[in-house]
């Protein structure tokens, strides 16, 4: 029998705070847990879906299995670049889903404080960046646009459950900010809990934009 959403959505928590638990305490059980918890929100999203949404539902599903691969890269530091590319497919995907729900949508507002955003954080990691200067601009670019388009969508309100979006890319955003702060910048107290606690809501609120 399918549980309940609640009873998913608590698993998920539980997952999480242990994911986190593990970082901060470095046990290997870490490897585990990190991609369990992305695992079960993409299991969330087919499990709960919108059946009004369906196709929507899909290619968000998509875009999380690339978070998934993402998440497993990054376990290891050596597969950093792999760990970037999956996700920046994983942006691309989402991008596609929201333009493909609506069409492009121009939002001025909305892109003049993404890039002001990512310009910030741009300037504060550039001068450590050396080889990664490229692929983190390419990746930067990538997630602004996606997000830009993802607030867009939030913003309509003729678009079913799309409310929770703006949410969502926005804590996305925050979430690879501090990465790239942590690792090109400096590294800071605490970063691990900040980092996993934004994108795991991120990647939840994604999917909860798609499910009942």
């Amino acid at each position: 029998m399918k549980r309940s959403p609640f009873f998913f959505r608590m698993l998920i928590l539980i997952a999480g705070i242990a994911a986190i638990c593990a970082d901060s305490f470095s046990l290997s059980l870490f490897f585990v847990l990190k991609p369990l918890c992305t695992l079960l929100i993409l299991t969330y999203l087919f499990l709960y879906k919108n059946t009004n949404l369906t196709r929507f539902a899909h290619t968000l599903g998509i875009g999380l299995l690339f978070c998934l691969i993402g998440d497993s890269f990054l376990l290891f530091e050596h597969y950093f670049i792999f760990g970037l590319t999956s996700f920046l497919l994983a942006h691309l995907i989402f991008l596609y889903a929201f333009v493909k729900r609506q069409g492009w949508q121009w939002k001025p507002r909305v892109a003049g404080v993404l890039i002001l955003f990512a310009s910030a954080v741009f300037a504060l990691v550039y001068q450590g960046l050396g080889a990664m200067l490229f692929p983190v601009l390419a990746y930067l670019t990538v997630i602004v646009v996606m997000s830009w388009q993802g607030w867009a969508l939030a913003l309509n309100p003729k678009m079913e459950q799309a409310g929770r979006l703006g949410l969502a890319v926005s804590l996305f955003l925050v979430s690879d900010a501090l990465i790239a702060l942590d690792k090109f910048y400096f590294s800071f107290p605490l970063s691990g809990v900040a980092i996993l606690a934004t994108y795991w809501y991120a990647i939840y609120f994604i999917a909860r934009s798609a499910t009942k």
